[in-house]
């Protein structure tokens, strides 16, 4: 669950172009589902007929299932996965929320707590009419683009961004729990798998974390402005949103059940996913623009956003170009949460 990537910044006026020989290509990284469908009619009949010829009285029925309870049931426990403070280096900054407890699940949410995420995607209780993000003033703090600068900046806004969505979260019956942010400037490991450092920002729903990976935008993207940070950052809390809601693990049965991400079933409930982070984005900014925080923080964000797309990916998981700035966009001036569904929308509305 990362971002598409964008063509280079251009001069003010300048026709958008696209970087030359395109920008480095990765798999796609996907998080929550589980893997394509298998054929286990076969290996029921062969159990059956080994006890049949064991000569076993009574052949009982048996049975082959797969738990769809959580989107990150395929992730090992993320007791041992998570960075603290006295693991990071110089290229690696962690902030583990404090609220944390031995009791969260493999999907990173506490099991003594109540309410919980319910597994629903254009019917979630999330979609409640009039729930948007609430105005939220936000204290930033001057923007480098060093991983401690960049770390710094994220854990500010983080809060903020917590207090713009947990009314909507609560007013669903929903969890509103802190994500975990680690910003890397190397490799890491988590419940979802390895992340280069060269390679987007992500929210592992494993364990609740979003990972933003510093210098893939200060150094393969050459991004210097702090806003374009900013909407990076609130995507990837987009997508946290979903965790908490659990958009995301119903996301991940659905995949599975149209066959895995790379059938086009697959891709277009990528794209609904991946669009609606970026919807989200757009909420985000207008209850940070609304609370006060500066134009110069907020246009650049809706800017990068409008120009990232397919047209740059290997694969069409993301959007293209127009639809992504569509619906960053409606975020934006609507801030609302059924106007972000891109769950119910049409397939031409998310190509």
């Amino acid at each position: 669950m990362s971002r598409p990537y964008a063509a280079p910044p251009q001069q003010p006026g300048a026709p958008m172009m696209p970087p030359p020989g395109g920008p480095p290509q990765f798999p796609p990284q996907h998080f929550g589902p589980r893997p394509p469908k298998k054929n286990t009619g076969a290996i029921v009949a062969v159990v059956l007929a080994a006890v049949f010829l064991l000569g076993v009285g009574t052949i009982g029925m048996v049975a082959v299932s797969y738990s769809s309870s959580s989107s990150a049931s395929d992730y090992d426990d993320t007791s041992s996965s998570e960075t603290t403070s006295s693991e990071t280096s110089s290229s690696e900054t962690s902030t583990t929320d404090s609220s944390e407890t031995e009791s969260s699940t493999s999907d990173g949410f506490d099991t003594g707590g109540s309410p919980q995420p319910v597994s629903a995607l254009g019917d979630n209780p999330l979609n409640l009419e009039g729930n948007g993000a609430v105005n939220t003033s936000c204290d930033l703090p001057s923007f480098s683009t060093d991983v401690a600068s960049q770390d710094a900046f994220y854990q500010a806004a983080l809060p903020c961004l917590m207090a713009a969505w947990t009314p909507a979260l609560e007013a669903a019956n929903l969890p509103a729990q802190t994500p975990t942010v680690v910003t890397t400037g190397s490799d890491i490991d988590s419940p979802c798998g390895t992340r280069s450092w060269n390679q987007t920002a992500m929210y592992c729903p494993g364990n609740h974390t979003i990972y933003m990976t510093a210098r893939y935008y200060s150094e393969v993207e050459e991004r210097v402005d702090a806003g374009v940070y900013l909407g990076q950052f609130a995507h990837e809390f987009g997508h946290a949103i979903q965790g908490m809601s659990g958009i995301n693990s119903a996301y991940g049965d659905a995949t599975y059940n149209a066959g895995g991400y790379e059938t086009p079933a697959g891709l277009e409930l990528t794209r609904r996913s991946e669009l609606q982070a970026t919807c989200f984005e757009g909420m985000t900014l207008a209850a940070l623009q609304n609370g006060g925080v500066s134009n110069d923080y907020i246009f650049p964000a809706l800017e990068d956003s409008s120009n990232r797309g397919d047209e740059y990916n290997k694969q069409p998981d993301h959007g293209s170009t127009a639809t992504n700035k569509a619906w960053v966009e409606q975020g934006f001036s609507k801030n609302r949460i059924t106007e972000c569904n891109t769950w119910l929308a049409a397939a031409s509305d998310v190509d």
